[in-house]
């Protein structure tokens, strides 16, 4: 059975990981038990796999100078 908050420790580690809020001794330990723990090595593919999707499905617009000339012009029209 799983320990819940062993589990919530792992997801919060995790997400650490990805939003690059670890220092760099603890980043190393991440790592070397992502790839000595299948626990681990499952909570990180499948946060890599949720964060690849969103980046690819999520349409962001370009940059602000794009939005600014969008409304620009949408106000412009008669």
């Amino acid at each position: 059975m799983i320990n819940f908050n062993d589990h919530d420790e792992l997801k919060k580690q995790v997400g650490m990981y990805f939003d690059q809020e670890l220092d760099p001794k603890s980043k190393v330990e991440f790592l070397q038990k992502v790839e000595t723990d299948p626990n681990y090595q499952k909570a990180y593919q499948h946060e890599l796999l949720i964060r690849d999707k969103i980046k690819k499905h999520i349409h962001r617009p370009g940059d602000s100078s794009q939005l600014i000339q969008a409304i620009k012009n949408q106000i412009r029209k008669p």
